[in-house]
């Protein structure tokens, strides 16, 4: 993963389905590429070496690029816009978990590319 950009952050939040993160064209951001917001959470370890196996990660939704500028990019959810005859009803569904994962997302959240070899 050499020149891929570090310390990727959400900048703006217009909706909450569309965010602007802190990187862009200078910074190698190309309309290929696949992000994930997330937040750090406990240190977890190895239950027999003890080991540290590093910070769970809480996603809270996956992105693709709508728009580069030099040091700005706007992101898209992955997450598909709900258009059906039932999506006024009351019922707990996969969607509806997704969406209000995306309802957490904050300005400073960590973003990082998932889909570069």
């Amino acid at each position: 993963m050499k020149n891929t950009p570090k310390d990727i952050r959400v900048a703006q939040m217009s909706e909450s389905d569309i965010i602007v993160i802190n990187k862009g064209e200078k910074d190698l951001i190309d309309d290929s590429m696949r992000f994930l917001v997330y937040e750090d959470r406990e240190e977890i370890f190895d239950p027999i070496t003890k080991e540290s196996l590093g910070k769970l990660e809480k996603p809270k939704g996956f992105f693709k690029v709508q728009h580069i500028q030099e040091k700005m990019t706007v992101l898209v959810s992955e997450l598909k816009r709900e258009k059906n005859l039932f999506s006024n009803l009351l019922i707990p569904t996969d969607l509806s978990v997704e969406k209000d994962l995306l309802k957490t997302i904050k300005i400073g959240d960590k973003v990082k590319i998932v889909n570069i070899k």
